[in-house]
């Protein structure tokens, strides 16, 4: 079970980096795309045939392009509705909509809002893994990506279990210790011992 999660975790961070190449491919062709939108602009500028909407529609996009590259490097859901504003709000401001197309536009970025809001939470943006209470920290940090501040010899069940009794909390299923980037659940306790935790890191 551990060798499956500990392969998953590698196939992830992967599939990250291949995401991050993808990124830098991006960023590469919006940078050219800003150079050579300058250059067009002073060219435009001084032969007086400037058009404002142009622009607007090609300077919106590239916005869109960095919200998209956001995206892809932090793997948050903020950055999926930032990405949806932008191209919303694109739409909007360089297309001639009618009133009720506008009307549409409004709702849908009021919604967007909303879904940010209200919907979201701090799990939304976390990362878990499942560990045996018997593996040590430096084990658990190394096949989670997290960094447990605990000395790195010891025990996960004993870390954890230390720390709830240190907060006068109850060692059961479910019970949480936090940490500043990461946090220690319970997942299974066998006769007053525990046998797996939960390994949860904030993205």
């Amino acid at each position: 079970m551990i060798m499956k999660q500990f392969l998953r975790k590698t196939m992830k961070n992967v599939a990250a980096y291949v995401e991050l190449f993808l990124s830098a491919v991006l960023v590469f062709v919006i940078v050219v795309l800003i150079i050579k939108l300058i250059g067009q602009c002073f060219f435009d500028i001084w032969h007086d045939k400037i058009k404002l909407e142009y622009y607007m529609e090609y300077i919106m996009s590239l916005a869109i392009g960095v919200e998209f590259v956001k995206m892809l490097c932090t793997h948050k859901p903020g950055t999926i509705i930032e990405v949806l504003l932008f191209a919303t709000a694109r739409q909007m401001i360089v297309e001639h909509l009618n009133v009720y197309e506008t009307l549409v536009g409004i709702g849908a970025i009021a919604a967007l809002f909303a879904i940010r809001k209200f919907l979201f939470c701090s799990f939304d943006e976390a990362d878990h893994m499942i560990c045996r209470g018997s593996q040590t920290v430096a084990r658990a940090n190394f096949i989670s990506g997290t960094n447990i501040p605990e000395e790195k010899t010891k025990l996960l069940r004993d870390v954890i279990s230390e720390k709830l009794q240190d907060e006068g909390k109850n060692v059961s299923i479910g019970a949480c210790v936090y940490y500043q980037d990461c946090a220690l659940r319970i997942d299974n306790v066998k006769q007053g011992v525990v046998t797996r935790v939960e390994v949860i890191k904030n993205l």
